[in-house]
Formats: structure tokens, sequence, C-alpha cells
């Protein structure tokens, strides 16, 4: 392990230590948060030796939570288990952010940029301020657990790439993807590809085409079936209000350009031919066999007849989709920075011939993702993609003043939690709605439950971050040719 990894650990780990003395933990049942109190309940079942009947959505998770279970089988109390929680979070994304530094540095990224971009996961939302504030969650584990198989793949540590394919399974809905493409694309089969191999457009073409007019017609169909009723109402609480309806064919429009590029960056990899020298059949086959393996012992062992089995995922993301213009990306934007923002521009820009060096893996969990990212706003969904997107970050031809001011836009996005706690504090206290001032300090990055006034400040930092990605260049040219004169 490299030094200046082992600093970037004990850095973070300082960090998110500062961050729990001002941010607190959230004010709900006791810290343990909406969702964190299911879990503290199946924890304590568990540490009682007894099955969680019921809740098949949560049981699959809590394999993450296994030091809880140890220590509530020992008898700890609520507050101790979370308090626990928060400092196991602690630990594991301090060891995280040092392995991602140590993956993208194996991956050939100068140590500069490495460093940059370590810094910009870190001062994220998502990782600084969550773990702490709301720590009995799974989101932080598959945080955590998604750094660390980066990691491996980088190391070309392939059998612990496989266990997670079996492990992510029960951990969080949809990470499996990313250990499954890992173990598909071993990093040393996306090594010495030629930058400048000759693609043929015609395959992309008919397949983008036929792709394209499918989606189409399914999507004008649903989206003239949705009433503004019900897009109007999605997370709103009282007289909340999450959605601007007034603008739905723009935001009609946006999701329908939005997806058709998402489908064109997949028809590009999936008719590259260096998409497919990069795969290795025997890890391919194995890696499948134990995400299937996985699934069968799931459904076998859970009833998901019973209980809550989970919400109707692609209905509330058509409903986050059409609450706003790119409501999705501002959701993003808040919540893990404007690097995933950046990341998915490389992704695009690899379609036209543009960052060409990113290995194909990279490039694949992230074109897989991108239809969800554009679609659904409640990004903690969508968590364990955000390494690989830092990731394309760091590999992608961005200049160091471009990176400068993504890391400065990611710390200006943490200001409002030196509010967090006072505000949080009293939106209960008070009863406030979601869509309140005080509690818009947190679910301000939390998309369906993002206000309409804190969209609009989001959509302004949002455009006000791009044009300052776009002069960029530009401005450091000047101030190349004034230190030359």
């Amino acid at each position: 392990m490299r030094k200046s990894g082992l600093i970037i650990g004990l850095i973070t780990a300082c960090a998110l230590f500062l961050a729990h003395f001002v941010v607190g933990t959230i004010p709900v049942a006791d810290g343990g948060g909406w969702d964190g109190a299911a879990y503290l309940a199946h924890i304590n079942t568990l540490g009682r030796g007894e099955p969680v009947i019921g809740d098949p959505y949560r049981a699959i998770r809590m394999s993450g939570f296994i030091p809880l279970v140890a220590a509530s089988a020992l008898g700890f109390s609520r507050a101790a288990l979370i308090s626990l929680q928060k400092f196991l979070n602690i630990g594991a994304l301090s060891v995280a952010a040092m392995l991602f530094y140590d993956a993208v540095c194996w991956l050939k990224v100068k140590q500069e940029t490495a460093v940059i971009s370590a810094a910009v996961l870190v001062s994220s939302w998502s990782f600084l301020v969550m773990p702490v504030f709301y720590p009995v969650l799974s989101d932080n584990v598959a945080l955590g657990l998604g750094c660390v198989c980066l990691w491996c793949w980088a190391k070309s540590h392939k059998w612990a790439v496989y266990m997670f394919c079996a492990y992510f399974v029960w951990l969080f809905p949809g990470l499996f993807l990313i250990p499954l493409v890992f173990s598909a694309m071993p990093l040393e089969m996306n090594k010495n590809r030629d930058a400048h191999t000759k693609h043929h457009l015609m395959p992309s073409i008919l397949l983008f085409l036929i792709t394209a007019g499918l989606f189409v017609f399914f999507m004008t169909g649903t989206i003239l079936n949705t009433s503004i009723q019900e897009i109007d109402s999605h997370a709103a609480s009282g007289d909340g209000l999450t959605a601007a309806p007034d603008f739905l064919l723009t935001t009609s429009v946006y999701l329908l350009v939005s997806g058709l590029m998402a489908i064109w960056a997949l028809v590009k990899l999936a008719t590259d031919f260096d998409t497919w020298r990069s795969i290795n059949p025997a890890g391919t086959f194995f890696a499948m066999l134990l995400v299937a393996g996985s699934v069968v012992v799931m459904s076998v062992t859970l009833n998901w007849n019973a209980g809550y089995a989970g919400p109707p995922l692609l209905h509330f993301m058509l409903l986050q989709g059409l609450a706003a213009p790119f409501k999705p990306l501002v959701a993003h934007f808040a919540s893990f920075g404007p690097v995933i923002i950046l990341a998915i521009f490389s992704c695009l820009a690899w379609t036209s011939g543009k960052n060409s060096s990113i290995p194909k893996a990279l490039l694949v969990i992230l074109a897989v993702f991108l239809p969800f990212l554009v679609f659904g706003s409640e990004s903690r969904q969508w968590i364990g993609v955000f390494p690989i997107a830092v990731a394309v970050f760091a590999l992608a031809d961005y200049s160091r003043l471009q990176r400068i001011l993504c890391l400065i836009f990611s710390l200006l996005l943490l200001l409002p939690a030196f509010w967090l706690q006072d505000s949080t504090r009293m939106a209960v206290q008070q009863g406030l709605g979601l869509q309140s001032p005080q509690w818009q300090f947190y679910f301000g990055h939390q998309g369906p439950w993002m206000s309409l006034k804190t969209y609009e400040l989001g959509m302004l930092g949002l455009i006000g971050f791009v044009l300052a990605i776009g002069i960029a260049p530009k401005l450091q040219m000047l101030i190349s040719k004034e230190r030359q004169t």
C-alpha cells in the first residue's frame, strides 16, 4: 500500500470524525431514521436468534449489519448499536478511500489526479455526511464495498471479485452488476487496446434505430398515460411541491433525449469490437453462475409474497423523471457532487472517439447504470456506481483546472451540512412537512423529496458548474499564454 494512500485514509477518517460532530445523527427514531429503525428492529430480531419475517426487501440487506447483529446478541442498547455502526462506517470508508486512491494509481492515473479524485469522492454528501448522519443504512456499506471491489479488480484479485458477485446480491439491489462486469472484463484484457481501431458505424446505427424506435414508442405511450396529479403528488408532503407540471412537455423531451443518449452509449459499446475482446468467457460464465446461485437461494429462503417486497421501481423512476426538467441530474449533482455529471459526459464523449484510454469495464458499468441515473432521482439507489463514476472521471481527459473546479464545487455543495443538525431537529420538533426549508437541509439531497425551490437552486448550481467547466479550458489557455509572454 502506498504511503500517500495511508495519508488519504487518515485524512478521510479525520474528516468523517469531524463531520460526526458537525451534523450529529438524524433526529428521527432516536437516531435510527425511517429505514434505520426497521433495520435496527431486524438486527435485534436476529440477535435473539429469530428469523426476519414479512420484510424480504430489507431482509436481503441484513448481511451488511453482521457486526451489529453480534453486538445485539451481546446486549448492546439501541443507542450503542447506532454509535457502533457510525464508527464502523468511519473506519470502513476511510479504508475505502485509501483503496480507491490505490486503485486509480494502479490504473496509471497521475498522483496529483489520483489525489484530487479521491478528494472529490470523499467531499460528497453521500460519502462524508450520510454515513455519520444516517449510519444504519445499507447504502453506506454498499458505497465502501464498491470501492473495495474496484480495488480488487484493479489489482487483479479475481476470486475476491467473484465472491462479490455472490455476496452483493444479498447486500443491495443491482449492486451485483459491478462485480459481474469486472469478472467478465478483467483488467489485463482491458489493456493494450488500439485506440485507433476502425469502427463500422452501420451496425451501431441500425441497432440504435431499432432500439430507439421501440423506446420512443413505449415511453411516449407511458408518459401520455401518466396523470399530472400522480406526478405532482409523488413524494410530496402536505402542501409541499416536488414537481413542476407546467414544464411537463420540456421534461418529457428531456427524458426522451437523455434516454436516447443512454441507448446510444450502450449500443456503441455493444457493437465495439474492443468490448468483446475485453471479455473473458470463463470468468463471465462463473460470475453469472454465482449470481444465479445467490438469486435461487434468495428465492427459496425468503417469502417474497408476504410483507414488503420493495417499491414499484420502474413506475417510481418514471414519476421522478417527469417531476421537472433535469431533476434526476440535479439530485445526483447534490448527492454525489458534480463529478457524476463529468463522468456521464466522459461516457458519452467516448462514443465520439474521445477518452479511448478508459478501460471498457468501467465504461460498460457506467453505461449500464445510465438509464437509471437519467430517470431516477433517488441517488442512493445507484450509490454503488458512484466510485466507478469517480474512477472514470480520474481517467478521462480533463484538465487540472477542470478537476480543481470539480473539487471546489463539491466542497460548496457540503455547506448545508453546517445547518443540518439544528434545522432537522427543529423540523421534527415542530412536525414540519418534508418540503419545508428546515427539512430541505436533508431532503434537498434526496431527489424525490427535493422541494421545487431546492430544485431551482440546484439547477442554478448545475448550470453554473457546467459553464465553469466549459470556460476552464479557454481560461487555462489564456493563463498559459500570459506565462509564456
